[in-house]
């Protein structure tokens, strides 16, 4: 039985070309397309510099890529990794960097940062003097492996190549980040089965838009995640195994990008029972093993950096938060890491409405309202009907809902491994938005069970409006924290 696809999904041959345009906007990929290039080209522009969560961080990752810094090994007097930036980048980045500390400061908006900044560039440019490059901390993305920056360094190579300054290349990799992954998305969106403005409805989620539009890994992670999701679903009843030599390749962007992400290689096992590995073990090798071991290997080469340092600098025990001692610790303690775990869900609604979006540094709250909005669009377009029959339908639910659960224990697993001291009552550095990429195999396995939608211009409408709700209120709330608008 093949899975039906959209049904706008193609042009038809035979239909006249005027009612093509009519079908591409009822296309949830073609809707996406223009959805996330209007909100997201208005979040990189109205979003400060360096206001993005770690922005600062990922910025100097993908300017040490762009210097062949693909393993980072430089380090100053105390091992800590970092890069050489040029002065008059540094200037201008030490700059922005100090603003956004002041954030909580009464009165502070960025239109006076703006204002200063345009002053301080007036000022300095008849007496421009680069001076030496200065040596910047990666701050905890050293351990990020290419692949979540690829745009970001094209970006970089070519503002270097045309001489920006600072803000000019920042914005000039958010508008690449921003194409790239909305791209990646739209195929996605355009692939999956049954499932289309779900996953619009996802993607255009405050959280998922904000981490597309401003330089970050989160962008790519959920984009990755979304493209095997997608492929995975489709190959369930695909005659010829839907392409696996393409899911190995978006099973490995997609574990490379994001360590706990290697649990999506999971969802292949949507493919057969369990009971047919025997006899299809090969292809199961082959979309899951080159993900497996390029993960392995960029774990070994890159020694599992996540710069620590920011812990044990404030007096914490460096063993800690070393992996080989703190396994050894679970396992003299069982209990330690489910106690921490549990510890953690004290509050699941914070960490639900930091899913939707708390943007910056968790200090730009949407509207309240929009909260549980957004989450009953999104919620409604679970609501899908897969054409797959009901050993399929179960297989499929089982799988995707444990390949999402496994994904957020990784993430918990990770960050108690590697942040989180042994006298802590939770698990430290979780936040909501490390969970936005479980949603599509969350969707997958609720579409699987329910089985049931209502027509498809009632979910292209709720989607839509769930779309479109995101995308403003992730302005709003950019407009009145940052610019203090109103």
């Amino acid at each position: 039985m093949a899975i039906s696809e959209n049904p706008t999904a193609a042009a038809v041959p035979g239909v006249p070309a005027r009612h093509l345009t009519r079908q591409g906007l009822s296309n949830p990929a073609t809707v996406f397309l223009l959805l996330s290039a209007l909100f997201g080209t208005l979040t990189a522009v109205l979003t400060p510099p360096l206001c993005a969560p770690d922005e600062a961080a990922h910025f100097m990752r993908a300017y040490g890529l762009s210097q062949g810094e693909i393993i980072p090994s430089r380090a100053d007097e105390k091992g800590r990794k970092g890069v050489y930036l040029p002065a008059r980048l540094y200037r201008e980045f030490d700059f922005f960097d100090a603003a956004r500390y002041q954030v909580n400061v009464q009165h502070f908006d960025y239109r006076r940062v703006m204002s200063e900044y345009l002053r301080r560039r007036a000022a300095s440019a008849s007496t421009r003097s680069d001076g030496a490059a200065v040596f910047v901390l990666y701050a905890g993305s050293e351990g990020y492996s290419p692949v979540a920056y690829l745009p970001y360094v094209a970006a970089v190579a070519l503002a270097r190549l045309i001489d920006l300054d600072f803000a000019g290349t920042l914005y000039l990799m958010r508008f690449a980040g921003l194409a790239a992954m909305t791209a990646v998305v739209a195929y996605a969106i355009a692939v999956v089965p049954g499932l289309g403005w779900t996953f619009l409805c996802i993607a255009m989620l405050p959280a998922a838009l904000y981490g597309r539009s401003v330089v970050s890994a989160d962008g790519s992670a959920l984009a990755y995640v979304m493209a095997i999701a997608a492929l995975s679903l489709r190959a369930v009843a695909s005659v010829d195994a839907g392409r696996p030599l393409e899911r190995s390749l978006w099973m490995m962007l997609c574990g490379l990008s994001k360590p706990p992400q290697l649990a999506f290689i999971l969802l292949e096992a949507m493919q057969q029972p369990l009971r047919d590995l025997p006899s299809v073990w090969r292809r199961f090798a082959l979309v899951t093993l080159p993900a497996v071991l390029v993960v392995l290997f960029w774990a070994v080469a890159s020694f599992g950096e996540m710069a620590t340092w920011r812990l044990t600098d404030h007096g914490f025990a460096p063993e800690q938060f070393d992996a080989v001692w703190k396994l050894r610790f679970m396992l003299e303690h069982p209990f330690h890491f489910p106690k921490l775990l549990i510890g953690s869900l004290q509050n699941p609604f914070e960490l639900w409405r930091q899913l939707i979006g708390i943007l910056g540094w968790l200090d730009a709250a949407l509207q309240p309202w929009v909260y549980p909005a957004a989450s009953l669009f999104l919620f409604a377009t679970f609501l899908a009907r897969l054409d797959l029959d009901s050993r399929q339908r179960r297989r499929v639910a089982l799988v995707a809902g444990v390949t999402a659960l496994t994904y957020c224990l990784a993430v918990y697993g990770i960050f108690y491994l590697f942040w989180t001291p042994t006298d802590s009552d939770h698990v430290h550095g979780i936040q909501g938005r490390y969970f936005v990429v479980a949603l599509p195999a969350f969707a997958i396995a609720a579409a699987a069970i329910l089985n049931r939608a209502p027509g498809h211009n009632v979910t292209a409408a709720l989607a839509i409006v769930g779309a479109m709700l995101s995308g403003a209120a992730t302005i709003e709330a950019v407009l009145r924290v940052d610019w203090k608008i109103w």
